[in-house]
């Protein structure tokens, strides 16, 4: 997403990832991968409980679908992105949402397993469909 804040911008749309880890976990992945979208910490996943995301099984995590998308994703980045240290609760899956200046939530993706991540374009096309 970082890559493609520019894109998001032209939009109008800010970003925000939360992550499940300390304010000095988030500080550190920010610094770390260089990021220019700000990254909150919610070590108890409050809003990962209010969004809807869920725990996945052990199926969910390490089925031939999340497997093969994620050799897919190493081959493509050529090793450059390595799994560090897990912070936070291993199974616990994520989403994307689009929250609107109200704080009503305009679009969702919550993930069904580990390899469901919505993609940056399909964010973009929703938040040209929410703000038309």
């Amino acid at each position: 997403m970082n890559r493609a804040r520019e894109d998001f911008d032209a939009e109008g749309v800010g970003l925000v990832l939360i992550g499940q880890a300390t304010p000095r976990h988030a500080a550190h992945f920010r610094r770390k991968f260089e990021l220019e979208i700000p990254v909150l910490a919610d070590e108890k996943r409050a809003s990962y409980r209010a969004a809807g995301t869920k725990v996945a099984t052990m199926g969910e995590l390490l089925g031939p679908k999340s497997v093969s998308k994620g050799i897919g994703h190493s081959i493509k980045s050529r090793g450059a992105l390595k799994q560090g240290k897990m912070i936070g609760h291993p199974a616990q899956l994520g989403g994307a949402m689009i929250v609107t200046p109200d704080g009503s939530v305009a679009w969702s993706h919550m993930a069904d397993d580990a390899s469901d991540n919505a993609a940056n374009e399909e964010l973009l096309e929703a938040a040209r469909r929410c703000a038309g």
